[in-house]
């Protein structure tokens, strides 16, 4: 044999060898058992650990490492094992591959990526929000100078931008505090006077007095304010004038917001105009009969509330300013001027066919009815059209299924014994 052949000989024996040690190496390595201490080791690539050891991934390193329990975890770990699992235990001390679901560790590793990234994503959105936050003061200050950078003309460009600034006015005003701040800042003189007063777009003036209304409901202060601008009257005229239905229910709701538990402005507003554009719009046979049943409403409410506060104030001593407002306050001889009774009247002989499927509005006037009865009893009692109209209507509810129905019938049959009082009548 030559020497060459030697040389290749030998080498082959040397690789052969290398092999050999490098399996038996990574053999030892799955099959040795992990000695686990109190301290974090690393698990080597597919090496078996015992039960009972706390395991984790290492997030800066990506590899996994595991100890030996401390004694609050052991205990917490007995104690949570069921009895079944104890005893497997017991009985299986085989050791437990970590990769034996490699599947599971690279799951978690995933979601503790997305986690990372989601709040990133979180920390960057919310940032985000900070930079673009504005309390309800700023944002009412904001609307105000926009609507005034709006053009002096009427540009249907526009049109959009000022209804959208009115909406969220209106959202916004509903709160004692961010309504006086409108105020303050000049919201009554610069966006909404002009608009009601002055704007021939129906649209724009139905979203002022809804932003009107919202702020001046339950908020003294605004009333004052808002009285002050004169804007009774010119609500007064807008109920007189229009026949545009959206126009009139915001018209009401508006005038109403401005005189509810405010004396001095229903003694100014309904001594002068105001009664009057109420009666206009009972008499209108233009307004549909939802509008009239609110404003029968509105004066109902106004009636009963200067009823109530004197009532109340014979056992309030500290009552009385308030009591001299309102018993110089004359709305009921008012409305009789006015011609209440013959328009409430008119109203129901004419249109209670309509009230045969709306019993909420056929409420609204019985209520009015009964609220107004004693200053009206003279003229309805004598009245064919109204009985007619009432008895055709409680008696259309009273053979109805539907319990609200049969309380209104209820209502109406009391309403009409007290100013008819005619039970020979067959209809009764």
């Amino acid at each position: 044999m030559s020497g060459k052949h030697v040389v290749v000989l030998l080498g082959s024996v040397l690789i052969l060898g290398c092999l050999q040690v490098a399996a038996a190496t990574e053999t030892d390595n799955k099959t040795s058992e992990f000695v686990a201490t109190d301290e974090w080791q690393t698990i080597g690539e597919g090496q078996a650990i015992p039960r009972g050891l706390h395991v984790r991934i290492n997030l800066q390193t990506g590899l996994k490492e595991a100890k030996l329990l401390d004694e609050s975890e052991r205990g917490t770990a007995l104690q949570s094992q069921p009895d079944d699992q104890k005893t497997r235990q017991d009985d299986d001390n085989e050791p437990l591959a970590l990769d034996y679901k490699p599947d599971i560790i690279e799951e978690s590793i995933r979601r503790v990526k997305e986690q990372k990234k989601s709040y990133a994503e979180l920390r960057k959105a919310y940032k985000e929000f900070q930079k673009n936050f504005r309390t309800d003061g700023e944002l009412i200050v904001q609307l105000i100078d926009q609507y005034r950078n709006f053009s002096r003309t009427p540009l249907e460009s526009e049109m959009r931008s000022k209804l959208d600034c009115l909406e969220n006015l209106e959202y916004l005003l509903h709160q004692i505090d961010n309504a006086l701040m409108f105020i303050d800042n000049g919201g009554l003189e610069d966006v909404l006077l002009p608009i009601v007063v002055n704007d021939t777009n129906t649209s724009l003036r139905v979203s002022a007095m809804r932003v009107l209304g919202s702020l001046a409901s339950n908020n003294p202060k605004a009333q004052i304010k808002v009285f002050e601008k004169n804007f009774g009257s010119h609500l007064a005229q807008i109920l007189t004038s229009s026949g545009n239905a959206a126009e009139i229910s915001a018209a009401l709701h508006a005038f109403g917001a401005l005189l509810r538990k405010f004396p001095l402005a229903q003694q100014r507003v309904l001594s002068t105009s105001g009664t009057q554009a109420l009666i206009k719009v009972l008499q209108s046979p233009d307004v549909e009969l939802r509008s009239k049943a609110k404003v029968v409403t509105l004066i109902s409410d106004l009636v009963l509330e200067k009823r109530s506060v004197l009532e109340a104030g014979k056992d309030d001593p500290e009552a009385t300013s308030t009591m001299a407002q309102y018993v110089l306050l004359e709305f009921e001889p008012w409305l009789k001027t006015q011609g209440f009774c013959l328009a409430l009247d008119t109203v129901l002989a004419k249109e209670f066919l309509q009230l045969l499927e709306q019993p909420e509005v056929v409420e609204q006037f019985a209520t009015a009815l009964e609220t107004t009865e004693q200053m009206c009893i003279s003229t309805w009692s004598q009245s064919s059209g109204l009985r007619h109209a009432l008895l055709t209507v409680r008696n259309r509810f009273a053979n109805s299924t539907d319990e609200y129905r049969l309380e209104v019938s209820q209502m109406l049959a009391k309403l009409c014994e007290r100013l008819f009082n005619k039970s020979k009548h067959t209809e009764l």
